[in-house]
């Protein structure tokens, strides 16, 4: 239906930006807003706000920035965990037998539709407004497009066929497979050209933190390109790689600061330590800012991932998703040179020991054998500290152990020194800030990048660059985790050699790539759109990432046995059956369903 008179939006969050503050907005009331008012400055920044809103999602797992349904537990890196017969839906996912129907795949559906709608409302009502000074009205256009793009990024890793929503879809959401491809076109490039113009238009800095700069434009328009090119276009790697080295000579985060990664891994999930030189694209939380409930723009996805305990992280008041695998958790042990274990069979044979099915009050040693350090800092596991929490005690922290396993998430948990400052009173609510793109993983696309064009050394060099942060423990002891002042495990990290495997050729130095994305960035959401991207040009790692983890898993968590992941139609999640059925026009449905479902 067409709305001239007035423009119906939920505003999450209300017009202030505050300056050099984490929180830069607050909550606001549901409303409804005239066109005259959206064609005034201060209307058309308040419009802006409310598409910047939904970059912290809702209550849920699909949802959230962190993509830990979609992006970890669909990748293999977590179960969905909390108990058995509790959110189905979920476990279609991770068994990769989704349906059209499944209520998750909905809900992310309309909520990045919806994002999408609030980025339109901006752009078709800006050139409209009067009394706006023109380089503001360039970078409200510049931030509406970046946003634009990255809800449509979304939407197409997830979907594949997924129309491009511009402003006409305001008067007329509905897509025309006849006239223009409706969503089996691709739209990488002009999510690419909305990140381009973010790139072109965008200040070098930003007075307010949430905001991105062209550097962090330029990172996901290089990233944008990276994905281009997995789907068979080569030239976008030679594209992405000109982007890369750019960002990595002269780019600075929204301070100025130059980009580099921060000396101690845990800073990027530590409250007191965000927007730093790591920082590339964060999502802005804040708890006790006066917002509905104190909580309105917290870190949300903690209710679902924290645990149900007293004496836990979340205070008991977690719903206790989210458990890390066992076979993402062996990926964690490294051979007698601190090096990755590639061959499947070899690591899981040296699995790394833990707790299942061992009560709290039994005895239990924790794994004594080499492991890479930034395990501990990703899983809590038993007999390990829990940030400022004491040991983690196993089995008592886990509402299912047998369903979940032994394993809790650990990188969106504040301190429990922090208790009522980084979290709101009576709820597991956090104002961790979640990075959608940070300096490590930009190091890692272009090494993907140099091994793809064929440069191992250049590759090598940027993994080791990752590497040797966590190998450098004498300059920065804080950066493993203590027991009494001394590493909590047998720690050890090193660095790879040139020309020796795996940076020897290109096929390997991609393995290599892959590897070290899913130690560094585990559990952040990348890891199933990385074995999908990287199995659409090689053929084999989707294949043998999804299925090794559902095959080793089901030995451990019977809901798992069975369960299969083939390329098509696995690879790419189905349209929602009501958004199909909603798509109707002119007597015939316009929006197409993906092949398999």
């Amino acid at each position: 239906m067409k709305m001239s008179k007035s423009i119906i939006f939920i505003m999450i969050c209300c017009s202030m930006f505050f300056s050099c503050s984490k929180d830069f907005i607050e909550q606001g009331p549901v409303g409804s807003f005239p066109e005259s008012v959206l064609k005034t400055p201060d209307g058309i920044r308040k419009a802006l706000v409310g598409a910047y809103s939904s970059l912290n999602g809702t209550e849920g797992l699909e949802r959230t920035p962190a993509q830990a349904l979609f992006g970890s537990i669909r990748g293999g890196e977590a179960n969905r965990g909390s108990g058995n017969g509790v959110q189905p839906q979920m476990s279609q996912i991770q068994r990769f037998e989704v349906n059209t129907s499944n209520s998750s795949v909905l809900l992310f559906f309309n909520h990045f539709a919806d994002a999408i709608a609030r980025t339109n409302l901006v752009l078709k009502y800006l050139p409209q407004v009067e009394g706006l000074d023109p380089q503001d009205a360039k970078n409200i256009e510049a931030e509406a497009k970046f946003l634009r793009a990255h809800y449509h990024f979304m939407m197409k890793r997830v979907f594949k066929n997924t129309p491009w929503l511009d402003i006409e879809s305001l008067d007329d959401p509905k897509v025309s497979n006849t006239d223009d491809g409706g969503n089996f076109i691709d739209i990488w490039p002009k999510i690419a050209a909305d990140f381009k113009y973010a790139v072109d238009n965008l200040p070098q800095t930003q007075a307010d933190f949430g905001r991105p700069n062209k550097w962090a434009a330029k990172a996901y328009y290089a990233k944008t390109l990276v994905y281009m090119g997995n789907e068979g276009d080569d030239a976008n790697y030679t594209l992405a790689k000109v982007e890369f080295d750019d960002l990595i000579a002269n780019g600075v985060n929204v301070k100025g600061q130059k980009y580099a990664l921060n000396p101690n891994y845990h800073d990027n999930f530590n409250t007191q330590k965000e927007n730093g030189p790591e920082s590339v694209f964060q999502v802005q939380h804040s708890v006790n800012d006066g917002s509905t409930n104190n909580w309105a723009n917290a870190n949300l996805e903690t209710l679902f991932t924290g645990v149900q305990a007293s004496d836990g992280p979340t205070l008991g008041r977690g719903y206790a998703y989210f458990n890390p695998s066992q076979w993402f958790v062996n990926k964690f042990r490294v051979d007698a040179n601190g090096l990755p274990i590639f061959n499947h069979a070899t690591r899981n044979a040296a699995f790394v020991k833990n707790d299942d099915g061992i009560e709290s009050t039994a005895p239990f040693t924790p794994d004594a054998g080499l492991i890479d350090p930034r395990l501990d800092w990703t899983v809590g596991r038993r007999g390990i500290p829990y940030l400022d929490y004491g040991l983690m005690p196993g089995k008592a922290w886990i509402r299912d152990q047998a369903y979940g396993g032994p394993y809790i998430s650990k990188k969106f948990f504040t301190l429990k020194s922090r208790e009522g400052v980084d979290t709101a009173p009576g709820t597991p609510y956090n104002n961790l800030n979640i990075d959608i793109i940070r300096y490590a993983d930009v190091l890692l696309l272009a090494a993907e990048v140099e091994a793809r064009v064929g440069s191992q050394a250049k590759a090598m060099e940027y993994v080791n660059m990752i590497r040797n942060r966590m190998a450098n423990n004498t300059t920065d002891p804080e950066n493993w985790v203590l027991r009494n002042g001394v590493p909590a495990a047998n720690y050890k990290i090193g660095l790879y050699t040139a020309g020796a495997f795996p940076f020897d050729n290109k096929t390997n130095a991609l393995k290599a790539v892959f590897f070290e994305r899913t130690l560094e960035l585990g559990l952040e959401g990348h890891r199933a759109y990385d074995a999908i991207r990287f199995g659409a040009e090689d053929q084999t790692t989707d294949l043998e990432e999804l299925n090794g983890y559902l095959q080793y898993e089901s030995t451990l968590r019977g809901f798992v046995a069975g369960a299969n992941y083939t390329r098509a139609p696995d690879a790419v999640i189905p349209i929602p059956q009501q958004a199909v059925e909603n798509s109707f026009k002119d007597g015939k449905i316009t929006l197409k369903q993906n092949p398999g479902y």
